[in-house]
């Protein structure tokens, strides 16, 4: 089984990972891993458990758990990690 960096089905986390912020999800079978900064201005993006969404609270863009983005200004999704 994949390491799971302790997340159980569903959560998200942000972690330093070779001095990189990275955004984790457990989709349930792997987790997906993205940068944790936003595509508008490189912002660090947050996880919302309530809404399972990735937030950023500069100017407001928010992507779905597995980094697509769901509300603008930002155009891209999250880059791979």
């Amino acid at each position: 089984m994949a390491d799971d960096y302790g997340l159980k089905p569903g959560e998200g986390k942000i972690l330093e990972e070779q001095g990189k912020s990275i955004a984790l999800f457990n989709d349930g079978g792997d987790v997906k891993k993205f940068s944790a900064r936003c595509t508008h201005l490189a912002c660090d993006i947050e996880w919302n458990g309530g809404g399972r969404t990735w937030d950023c609270p500069c100017h407001g863009s928010r992507f779905s758990a597995i980094g697509e983005v769901i509300q603008g200004p930002a155009k891209r999704n999250l880059d791979a990690a």
